[in-house]
């Protein structure tokens, strides 16, 4: 199975991110061109420092949806040109958040329980975002596994044919998620996720020098754009 994941590297703690994902879902909306610069650089800055194959196709993306966004604007298609440039638009104006948040799924889940006891997050809300993280993971690395099934075996997917597709493709799918499920609920009773007493944490949460600044850009963009 490929490994992506390199959350120790990561500069900031997913305290950080978590904040980072509040003030940008607010920024972005109310910013002008420059804050989401700033946004887009210090979203690309992190996934550098986590991943550099993420962080290549991260830029090769917003690359290929400024072309894209670009092109739609001197070539007019008509309404179906103007909706696909808008999809690219808004897909462009969220990127700032689908890197981030790409970042802290990603994150190591002891690593998101020792932040979110560390906030004082009661353990019932704290494990529900925890298993919601993994899940949108982990299914990312199962969606990947139909597919290269689907590859193997020489099968495609075809609007010609939904019903076949559907069969292909949600079914192994459901089975997937089934098959997640367990694991998840296993991993979290193995845990000690239950347990009432006093907790340890293996990794020992503390604001570094990084944390700092990150936090404090995230409040001088919200202070400029309001």
């Amino acid at each position: 199975m490929e490994n992506i994941r390199r959350d120790d590297n990561c500069l900031v703690n997913p305290i950080i991110l978590f904040v980072l994902i509040l003030a940008f879902s607010i920024i972005l909306f109310i910013t002008d061109d420059i804050g989401y610069y700033i946004m887009i650089g210090i979203s690309m800055f992190l996934t550098l420092t986590f991943s550099l194959k993420q962080f290549i196709k991260q830029l090769a993306t917003v690359l290929i949806l400024l072309i894209v966004g670009k092109t739609l604007t001197i070539i007019d298609l008509g309404i179906g040109g103007n909706a696909i440039l808008g999809l690219v638009e808004i897909v462009l104006k969220l990127f700032p958040i689908f890197i981030i948040g790409g970042i802290l799924v990603n994150t190591s889940p002891l690593k998101m329980m020792s932040s979110l006891k560390f906030l004082h997050i009661p353990n019932v809300f704290a494990l529900s975002i925890v298993i919601g993280m993994k899940f949108i993971s982990e299914m990312g690395l199962r969606i990947k596994e139909i597919k290269n099934g689907m590859k193997v075996r020489g099968l495609r997917l075809s609007p010609l044919h939904p019903v076949r597709s559907f069969e292909l493709y949600f079914i192994p799918l459901i089975y997937k998620c089934l098959q997640v499920s367990e694991t998840l609920t296993s991993s979290i009773i193995s845990k000690g996720a239950e347990y009432r007493g006093e907790r340890t944490n293996y990794h020992k949460i503390t604001f570094k020098f990084f944390d700092i600044v990150f936090l404090l850009l995230a409040i001088f963009l919200l202070w400029r754009s309001i």
